[in-house]
């Protein structure tokens, strides 16, 4: 059963049951509140008929009783033999033979008042003999029993049809209603649904367009930003996993490669040890780009502890004196201006962090240049700057630099290397620390690397 089908049903159904409690309640209201003063109303009444017949002649009370049935009254005449009946007759004349022998012996009859209550007939309609008021009336010097009642057909003739058609008009026009109601609440639900449902065979085409301020339109809202942020990721998925079958890959590719060539017969020891250099290089490679593939996965899976305290400028201090070769090898010089300080963080990733930024600066360094590492320290932070004179970087390389893979094309050289996720590793482990990165760059110029830690 769909959601409109039950929102109609359950509306037809509390329509239902609010009109049978509002009838119930009714019923009781009037037992309770109503019934004895519409008992004395009418009691006067009929004692004020009484007070105007007695002592007529038969003929002349008929013609009183008479006008009184014309304009809505049902009337009961008996002398316990003879019954007439002015008015209309009552749908039940069930009234004991006891209670008319005492209206003649001139008591009064109380019976609008002491009607039992009933649930499902209001005493006010219910048309019966024993829901009348009785009193004593003489005429031609006998006593007779008058029983009286509204004639509620009479008096609410035109009202029935007035108040049936305005109930039928307010039933249908609410039934109406609620189906458009129900419509206008249901639709964007299932427009949702059907998104949510193409959501799962990854299609993110289908339109949404819902404008509305309420609970369904943020709904909705953050239905499409959800999509949107699910749609980035599975791309960003795809393109990792993509990066990485191709970052594996061709390193395999050329170690199987040159594995072959080694094994070919009188290859001399010259090839041998170049081919076992390049077999060595792509393993490390490979190895390298092993390592940072877990590192990143501890970012999703678990939550890493910053309680170390972490010695910054002797952190720099061995890592500089560790890639010593790596500088002389490239003739690069070092510029190194530190202060000291201590940071509360986690030492092997902040050890990663300029192990990655110092090993990037010599990878894209021209020979003959400088590396400077400087070290400053303020009130509320540290801030470590790396500054090369390397290749550099163009304004969209730099917007993109953070990206998981991404490499500037130029970069793509084998002879440069690169998995394109060390600083996307810096950047995490950076956010993981509260602090912030920055990086200005010019092609050709050089790039500059600040990195902001709160003290």
């Amino acid at each position: 059963m769909t959601l409109y089908v039950k929102f109609v049903w359950f509306t037809i159904l509390t329509m239902f049951v609010s009109s049978l409690i509002s009838f119930f309640a009714m019923n009781i209201y009037y037992d309770m509140y109503l019934k004895a003063e519409n008992n004395a109303k009418n009691l006067a009444i009929a004692n004020s008929i009484a007070l105007s017949t007695n002592g007529n002649s038969f003929s002349s009370a008929e013609d009183t009783f008479h006008l009184l049935g014309d304009v809505g009254y049902q009337l009961y005449l008996t002398d316990g033999q003879t019954v007439y009946r002015y008015g209309g007759s009552f749908r039940e004349e069930n009234l004991d033979n006891h209670d008319i022998q005492k209206v003649l012996d001139a008591e009064t009859f109380n019976g609008i008042r002491d009607y039992p209550r009933g649930f499902l007939v209001t005493g006010f309609f219910s048309n019966e003999l024993k829901n009348s008021v009785g009193v004593n009336i003489e005429i031609d010097e006998k006593d007779y029993a008058l029983f009286l009642r509204p004639n509620i057909n009479l008096l609410f003739q035109e009202l029935h049809f007035l108040f049936g058609g305005l109930a039928l008009g307010i039933i249908l026009l609410s039934f109406l209603g609620m189906l458009v109601v129900a419509r206008f609440l249901v639709q964007p639900i299932t427009k949702l649904t059907d998104a949510i449902e193409k959501l799962g065979e990854e299609r993110f085409d289908v339109p949404l367009s819902i404008r509305r301020s309420d609970e369904i339109g943020r709904l909705a809202d953050h239905f499409v930003q959800s999509r949107n942020r699910i749609e980035e990721s599975i791309i960003r998925r795809k393109e990792f996993v993509h990066n990485v079958s191709h970052d594996i890959q061709s390193p395999l590719h050329t170690i199987q490669s040159h594995l072959s060539l080694l094994q070919k017969p009188g290859l001399g020891e010259d090839d041998k040890r170049k081919y076992m250099t390049i077999i060595q290089r792509e393993t490390t490679r490979l190895s390298s780009l092993t390592t940072q593939l877990l590192t990143l996965a501890s970012f999703d899976k678990e939550s890493i502890e910053l309680i170390e305290v972490v010695d910054i400028r002797r952190q720099l201090e061995n890592l500089l004196s560790h890639l010593r070769y790596a500088f002389d090898k490239k003739e690069l010089g070092v510029s190194a201006h530190f202060e000291s300080v201590t940071v509360r963080g986690n030492s092997v990733l902040l050890e990663t962090v300029w192990e990655n930024l110092l090993i990037n600066s010599i990878k894209y360094s021209v020979p003959g240049g400088i590396i400077e590492v400087t070290l400053s320290v303020t009130n509320e932070e540290i801030i470590v700057t790396i500054h090369d004179e390397g290749i550099g970087m163009t304004e969209e390389e730099v917007a993109r630099a953070f990206e998981r893979f991404y490499r500037a094309d130029k970069t793509r050289d084998r002879s440069i290397g690169g998995s394109g996720l060390g600083l996307s590793i810096v950047k995490e482990i950076i956010d993981l620390h509260k602090g912030s990165i920055e990086i200005d760059s010019a092609p050709d110029i050089g790039t500059n690397v600040r990195i902001h830690l709160p003290r």
